[in-house]
C-alpha cells in the first residue's frame, strides 16, 4: 500500500500544480524581460517583494534555472520569449518548479557560457547576464558526464562593476546637446540652443584641458548626432565622466535658473516637459526596454552621479552669480533622459537657462556667458577628481 499512496500524493500533487491552484500568501514574479547588448543577454526577473533563490546550469538542453521561493508565476511572466538573432539565448520561460517555488527556465543555444546572477532594489529585481562569447581562461567541464558533485552550481553574486570610489577622473566626455537638423529650444531672435551649448562646451573643453584633464567632445561642430551614439562615443572611451550640456526653454517667459540632472525613471510633470524636450518623446512613450535599461544603470553608477551632480550645480551657481547676481538655483533632480541611459560612467546633464527667458537668453547668447558657465562647470568637475584622489589616497 504504501508505494500505491506514494504515487497518489505524487499525481494529486502534479495535477494541483498544472491546474494552477495557487496556495495562499505568495508574492508574485511581475515580468521577465530580455534586454540584448552588444556582447551580452540580460534576463530581468522582477519580483513583488524580496525572495530567496537559487540559479543552476544545467544540461540536455543547455539552461540556466532560477528557483525563487514563496512565490508565483503565472500569465505573461510565464509566458516563453524566443531570443532574438544572435542571442546566446534559445528562450525562456516559467513555470511552478513546486506549489510554493516559481521556475525561471533560461535555455541557452551552446553550452561554455558563465552566467553572473545578481539582484537588484526598488523593485526587487533577479537579473542574469548571458555572455555572448566564451570566457577563454574559464574550465571547461563536462556537464553531461560529470558526477553530481563535480557540476558547477553558480550562485548568486554582484556583477563586476568599476570601483569609482578607487578610479581616478582623467578622461572626460562632453556632450553639445542637440546640432544639425535638430536646433533645440528656439529663443528670442533666432537664438537656438545647439548654438549656445556648442559654445559653452567648446569653452569647456579648453578649461578642462587646462585643468589636467583628457577631453573627448561628441560634436565640434554644427553637426546632428544621435542621443544613444553620444553616449556610444562615452562607453567607448572608456570614460571617467560624462556631461551633456543642455539650455532649457518654457511657454512661460518668465521661467529662469540652472539645473542639472541625473538619470531616474521616477519624475514630476515639470521634469517630463523637460525630458521630453530633450528626448524628442515624451516620457510615456518610452519603451519598457528604455526604462529597463535605466533602473539597471542606476545599480551602478545612481551615488556617484549624485555626489557629481551636486558638486558641478553648486560650482555652476556659485561661478555665475560672481557675474549674474539674480541667477537661479533651480538644484539638482532627477529624470528619464535618453542621453543618459546607456553611459557606463557617471552622468549627468545640465540646463545652462532658458533661451525663452528675454534676459538669460541674451545672456546665453554671449560668449562671457559661455566662459562663466565653463568655469563653474569645471569647478565642479575639478571638486570631483580631488575627492576621488583623497579616497585612493586614503586606502593606500
Amino acid at each position: 500500500m504504501k508505494p500505491l499512496c506514494a504515487l497518489f500524493v505524487l499525481l494529486f500533487a502534479s495535477s494541483a500544480l498544472g491546474a494552477g491552484v495557487r496556495p495562499p500568501g505568495l508574492d508574485d514574479v511581475r515580468s521577465v524581460s530580455v534586454v540584448e547588448e552588444a556582447g551580452m543577454t540580460r534576463v530581468v526577473i522582477e519580483l513583488s517583494a524580496k525572495a530567496s533563490f537559487e540559479s543552476h546550469m544545467l544540461a540536455n538542453p543547455v539552461r540556466l534555472n532560477v528557483d525563487v521561493d514563496g512565490t508565483w508565476v503565472e500569465g505573461p511572466a510565464a509566458a516563453s520569449q524566443p531570443g532574438n538573432v544572435g542571442s546566446i539565448l534559445r528562450v525562456v520561460r516559467g513555470g511552478q518548479n513546486t506549489l510554493t517555488r516559481s521556475r525561471i527556465v533560461m535555455e541557452l543555444v551552446r553550452s561554455g557560457v558563465t552566467p553572473r546572477v545578481y539582484t537588484l532594489d526598488s523593485p526587487f529585481r533577479i537579473v542574469a547576464e548571458l555572455p555572448k562569447t566564451a570566457v577563454a581562461s574559464a574550465p571547461k567541464v563536462d556537464v553531461a558526464s560529470a558526477p553530481k558533485s563535480v557540476v558547477p552550481q553558480p550562485q548568486p553574486v554582484l556583477p563586476a562593476q568599476p570601483d569609482w570610489d578607487q578610479r581616478a577622473v582623467r578622461r572626460f566626455v562632453i556632450d553639445a546637446g542637440h546640432g544639425g537638423k535638430d536646433p533645440g529650444a528656439l529663443g528670442a531672435d533666432q537664438l537656438r540652443e545647439a548654438r549656445v551649448v556648442l559654445a559653452i562646451s567648446r569653452e569647456l573643453g579648453r578649461e578642462l584641458e587646462k585643468r589636467g584633464f583628457e577631453v573627448v567632445m561628441t560634436r565640434d561642430s554644427d553637426v546632428f548626432l544621435p542621443l544613444g551614439e553620444r553616449t556610444d562615443i562615452a562607453n567607448h572611451k572608456d570614460a571617467d565622466l560624462f556631461l551633456s550640456v543642455h539650455a532649457n526653454a518654457a511657454k512661460n517667459h518668465k521661467l529662469a535658473g540652472v539645473e542639472t540632472y541625473l538619470l531616474d525613471t521616477r519624475y514630476d510633470k515639470q521634469t517630463a516637459r523637460v525630458a521630453a524636450r530633450e528626448n524628442g518623446t515624451t516620457v510615456k512613450q518610452l519603451s519598457d526596454l528604455h526604462m529597463l535599461l535605466a533602473s539597471l544603470k542606476l545599480g551602478n553608477n545612481e551615488r556617484y552621479a549624485a555626489r557629481y551632480a551636486n558638486l558641478v550645480q553648486s560650482s555652476l551657481v556659485r561661478r555665475l552669480r560672481k557675474s549674474y547676481a539674480e541667477t537661479i538655483d533651480l538644484g539638482v533632480k532627477h529624470g528619464p533622459f535618453l542621453v543618459l541611459f546607456q553611459a557606463d560612467m557617471p552622468a549627468i546633464l545640465v540646463e545652462v537657462g532658458f533661451v525663452s527667458n528675454g534676459a538669460e537668453g541674451r545672456r546665453l547668447a554671449s560668449r562671457d556667458f559661455a566662459r562663466a558657465a565653463a568655469e563653474g562647470i569645471a569647478d565642479g568637475v575639478s571638486a570631483y577628481r580631488e575627492q576621488q584622489e583623497r579616497r585612493i589616497i586614503a586606502v593606500r
